[in-house]
């Protein structure tokens, strides 16, 4: 070639190799593309692994229940999200296909808080829209307290209580809506050596949640609507999910976030299914004690408002991601007004359940 020939064809190798290198080192730090699925490797070397679904701008990052279940409890149930934004699914560390752990210390909920975000790093995001549902939306304030600035927007969907003694509360409306006849089965299955020591860990797992329907759901039939697998993942994940959610939650101590909330400035966005176990006074003090909240409750439907009411529970999402409050939210400091720290509101107790009805562990999905 003529020496300017030459030059042009060396420029351009060059060229294609810097690009190659680029998209190849930058594919950690890239926005997250549909159908994308693998690993984030966190800080202490615990491997999360993740998968993208759905297109769209700014995704979202969905934080499922449990602690101890997996992306596939809620994943096939959100359809309807998914065909219009891209989301970012994630197994906790513990539990499905990321890495599994039995030391208390690598559970501890201080490392599921930076689980998150190295989740945010590894895609890029500067902020985070988050979707947390049941225990998830716990999870996703704890990371919101500690990293205000990387929240864009907040939902707790059904979410855990904010406060231990919401919590204890609660624990005791979780037996007394089981049937007396399944109550001693119920108890037995329910400890985590049960699914520990099981050959098949699996079976117990559905047959756990199979008791758990009238717990979950306003109408038991609704439970038929549900897509999403909460026994999914490997059978060494499903075996420690028990042992997990009692690791996890043991880590909290005897918690309260909402006088830490006031740091949250972010709009978030509270749903609430009318007939949920959880007292709607938890939803509440969520709502008041987030400084840019507003509560959503959902008539005719459980813990689990997506599959029961999916129509009420999706719209309502779209029209807060668009930036506008669905139409049946509230304001409920408008209704009652706390004043200085956040405090729980009045709860109301269940009835103790016998000793011999009472749970090992707090089964939430």
């Amino acid at each position: 070639y003529p020496d300017h020939m030459a030059a042009r064809v060396v420029k351009h190798i060059i060229l294609a190799v810097t690009l190659t290198l680029i998209f190849a080192l930058g594919a950690g730090n890239c926005p997250a593309r549909a159908g994308d699925q693998g690993y984030v490797t966190t800080d202490d070397g615990v491997r999360l692994f993740y998968k993208v679904v759905g297109q769209g701008e700014n995704p979202l990052v969905v934080v499922h229940g449990g602690p101890g279940n997996t992306m596939n409890s809620i994943l096939p149930d959100f359809e309807q999200l998914i065909a219009n934004h891209r989301v970012i699914f994630y197994d906790q560390r513990g539990n499905g296909r990321s890495d599994l752990m039995d030391d208390p210390a690598d559970l501890a909920i201080e490392r599921h808080i930076e689980d998150l975000e190295a989740i945010r790093r590894h895609f890029g995001l500067e902020k985070m829209i988050l979707l947390g549902n049941s225990w998830g939306g716990l999870l996703a304030s704890y990371y919101a307290i500690r990293y205000p600035d990387r929240v864009e927007k907040l939902i707790l969907h059904c979410a855990a209580s904010p406060s231990y003694d919401h919590m204890r509360a609660f624990a005791p409306l979780i037996i007394n809506r089981i049937p007396d006849y399944t109550r001693a089965e119920f108890r037995l299955i329910s400890n985590p050596i049960k699914w520990l020591t099981s050959l098949q860990p699996r079976k117990i797992c559905q047959k756990f949640y199979d008791l758990l329907i009238p717990v979950y759901f306003s109408n038991p039939e609704n439970a038929a609507l549900m897509r999403g697998n909460v026994c999914s993942g490997p059978v060494d994940a499903v075996r420690r999910q028990q042992s997990v959610n009692n690791t996890v939650w043991q880590s909290l101590g005897e918690w309260n976030i909402l006088p830490e909330l006031s740091v949250v400035t972010s709009p978030a966005l509270v749903i609430h299914g009318e007939d949920d176990m959880i007292p709607t006074a938890s939803s509440e003090d969520w709502t008041r004690a987030l400084p840019n909240a507003r509560m959503l409750i959902i008539r005719n439907a459980g813990h689990m408002s997506h599959v029961e009411q999916p129509g009420v529970f999706f719209d309502a999402i779209e029209t807060f991601l668009r930036g506008n409050w669905p139409v049946a939210a509230v304001d409920v400091r408008k209704k009652k007004k706390t004043t200085g720290r956040a405090q729980p509101a009045e709860i109301r107790q269940e009835p103790e359940p016998r000793k011999e009805d009472r749970l090992p562990a707090l089964p939430l999905y």
